[in-house]
Order: structure tokens, then sequence, then C-alpha cells
């Protein structure tokens, strides 16, 4: 059983033959306070190493914190710097398609101009060839007309 403080305080000794204290009583409360002096030293021993155990572990995790918080300051950068470029990537895309298209209509309004031209080409060579078609049907009919006549 350990000896508490206030076990020391109380301890009374009985009074020995010869005035003194009875010796095997002190020897056995002296043991008595040693053990429990040796296994109080051993628990605040046991104890301290504990504590420096989580102490250790409590270094590591903020070791292991800080890592984390600046894999993450890191990650959020990159994600970031990756948005920006896809942004960029998507400006550039989007710009080569409007030049792209600007190519495509203007390539589309030079066809169509050409095509204009030619159409107006072929009506009026339609315009030509019926006025001389005409004109040779008249020819001919005067010659009939004639030809009628005699």
């Amino acid at each position: 059983m350990p000896v508490t403080p206030l076990d020391i305080l109380n301890k009374q000794f009985p009074p020995a033959r010869r005035g003194g204290y009875e010796p095997a009583d002190v020897h056995a409360f002296l043991d008595q306070v040693r053990e429990s002096l040796e296994g109080s030293l051993r628990e605040n021993l046991r104890l301290r190493e504990e504590l420096l155990e989580r102490d250790r572990e409590i270094a590591g995790m903020r070791a292991e914190a800080g890592d984390i918080k600046e894999a993450l300051v890191l990650a959020r950068r990159l994600a970031v710097d990756m948005e920006n470029n896809a942004r960029r990537e998507a400006d550039l895309v989007v710009g080569e398609a409007r030049l792209e298209a600007e190519q495509i209509l203007a390539s589309a309004r030079e066809e169509d101009r050409v095509l204009t031209d030619h159409l107006v080409r072929l009506k009026t060579a339609k315009i030509h060839h019926l006025a001389q078609l005409r004109a040779f049907v008249h020819a001919q009919s005067k010659i009939v007309d004639e030809l009628e006549r005699e």
C-alpha cells in the first residue's frame, strides 16, 4: 500500500524499551516509504517518457500539417495557373476560329462575287444570243414571206 505524505506526517512509532523507537517498525516504515517513492519515481519517469513521445508526435503532426498546408497552397497555385492557361488556350482557339470563320466568309464572298459576275455575263450572253436568234428568225421569216409571194 503506497505511503501518502499525510501517512508520513502522522506516523508515530511506539516507544522502544530503551527510550527510542522500535528499529523494526522504523525500518518497515522506511521500506514502505522507499517502495512508494520508487513507484512514484518510476511512474514519474514513465509519464515523462510518454510526454516526450507525445511531444515528438505533436511535432511530427505539426510538420505534416505544415507540409499539407504547403501542398494545398501549391495545389491552389497550380489550379489557378491551369485555369489561367486554359483560359488563354481557349482565347487562342476562339481567336483562331474567328480568323478561320472570317477567312471562310471572305472566300465565300469572293466566290459569290465571281459567280455573280459569271451569271451577269451569262445573262448578257443570253440576251445577245436571243437578239441574234430573233434577228435570224426575223430574217428567215422575211425570206419565207418573199418566197411565198413569188
